[in-house]
């Protein structure tokens, strides 16, 4: 995979840091390279895509799977970075699988984004990598997963988090307490030094109430 973007320590990632990568990245894409086969058939949706490290290893396992149905929206909040992340997606094209959009967190907005970008049909897989490093993101992320993962049994919004990543205000308890209260409930698929690849399903009494 062939990335374009900016080191962390360049004035630019203060301004953006989907314009960088971060370390958790990595772990995200060995747990997909791992689960490839979780990928297939499956409505998938990233977010906080960056400079498109995982998303583009997604799509490059699903190959010509799209025409399976496997669909993969690579999303990012910040202008600037969509403009890199579609670059990189045709540097490292074709990817017939990925869709990319951009995606504000919040219900409302994740619902109007269901609406206008999937027909309105929510997810089996939505991931993330270094996604939280500021506590007033973490209700607004678990808030558009709430809203636009799938209500199956199998569903599930993975996430590579670091806890002491430059910068970082938040800690795990903060997280998961905010994911509880989102009606998830959690494992851990790989765990090293001080990064942590989550994996969180709707709870059976969220699932029920929400369906």
């Amino acid at each position: 995979i062939e990335l374009k973007g900016f080191e962390s320590e360049s004035e630019q990632t203060w301004t953006s840091t989907g314009l960088t990568l971060w370390r958790s990245s990595q772990y995200l894409c060995d747990y997909l390279v791992d689960n490839a086969q979780k990928l297939q058939d499956k409505r998938i949706l990233e977010l906080g895509s960056g400079l498109g490290r995982s998303g583009i290893l997604a799509g490059k396992l699903l190959g010509d799977s799209s025409e399976g149905g496997s669909n993969i929206y690579v999303t990012d909040g910040d202008s600037d970075t969509l403009l890199q992340l579609r670059e990189n997606i045709e540097l490292n094209g074709p990817l017939p699988a990925i869709r990319c959009h951009q995606l504000l967190w919040g219900s409302e907005t994740a619902q109007t984004f269901l609406k206008r970008h999937a027909s309105d049909k929510p997810f089996d897989i939505i991931f993330g990598s270094d996604l939280i490093y500021v506590e007033k993101v973490i209700s607004p992320l678990f808030d558009t997963v709430q809203a636009l993962l799938s209500s199956g049994p199998n569903a599930m919004f993975i996430m590579a988090h670091c806890c002491r990543r430059q910068g970082n205000e938040v800690d795990l308890e903060m997280v998961l307490a905010a994911a509880n209260r989102a009606g998830f409930e959690h494992s851990v698929a790989k765990e090293k030094d001080d990064i942590f690849v989550f994996v969180f399903q709707r709870r059976k009494d969220s699932a029920v109430a929400s369906s």
